[in-house]
């Protein structure tokens, strides 16, 4: 299930704007390389959400909703090569937060309980080093 659609994003930008992001021959907005971004943005959101919350979520928090929003702009925006420097921002701001949930320094509201799940460096140590690139070492 995606976190936003078509008509999420028509309430952040004009429906003629949204058509020339999308719409390769003219006429209205081309719901299949809308849907395309989404499906991107999604990823992007499951990746660092899935670090910390059992996926698929529940619903549909909205905070998730507008994260997906923001993103999947961002991918259209990219696919003209033209870029606001609004939607860069609002891009990079969505990353560094999704960063932060799945490093458990934040949490989205709505998602559930964390998992609990983190990505930790396991300490170990080991016998003592016998030999280098140089051959054996010396005691």
């Amino acid at each position: 299930m995606a976190y936003c659609i078509q008509d999420d994003l028509l309430m952040m930008i004009p429906e003629e704007e949204l058509a020339e992001l999308t719409a390769d021959m003219g006429g209205g907005p081309d719901p299949m390389v809308v849907e395309e971004a989404i499906a991107k943005a999604d990823g992007e959101i499951d990746a660092y959400l899935g670090v910390r919350y059992t996926l698929p979520l529940e619903g549909i928090p909205a905070q998730v909703r507008s994260l997906s929003v923001e993103i999947a702009l961002y991918h259209l925006y990219s696919r003209r090569s033209v870029m606001p420097q609004v939607r860069r921002q609002k891009y990079e701001a969505a990353l560094a937060f999704l960063k932060l949930v799945a490093a458990g320094q934040a949490l989205v509201d709505g998602a559930g309980e964390p998992t609990g799940n983190s990505r930790q460096v396991e300490e170990f140590s080991g016998a003592t080093r016998v030999c280098d690139r140089n051959g054996l070492v010396d005691w």
